[in-house]
């Protein structure tokens, strides 16, 4: 498999609170988590990220894969650039 960029991408995401009842004055409160992953950036458009935590040389695949919409990304650092 041809080598990747890794990269660490920071976004929010979506959470299902189940805490019990939530009251409403403190709805405001609740915030999208944030979350954090370094991976292989095996694909990306103008939509969406696509990171492999894994590359898998004898099958040509990856393991533990990603998708992250660009809409929640809020920051994308490289951290390894593999020379093309």
């Amino acid at each position: 498999m041809v080598k990747k960029d890794i990269v660490k991408v920071k976004w929010i995401d979506a959470q299902r609170l189940e805490l019990g009842i939530v009251k409403e004055d403190e709805f405001s409160e609740i915030e999208p988590l944030a979350c954090e992953i370094v991976g292989h950036k095996i694909f990306e458009n103008e939509k969406w990220i696509t990171l492999a935590q894994e590359l898998w040389d004898e099958n040509q695949g990856a393991k533990y894969v990603h998708v992250i919409p660009k809409v929640s990304i809020l920051k994308i650092t490289k951290l390894k650039e593999v020379k093309k």
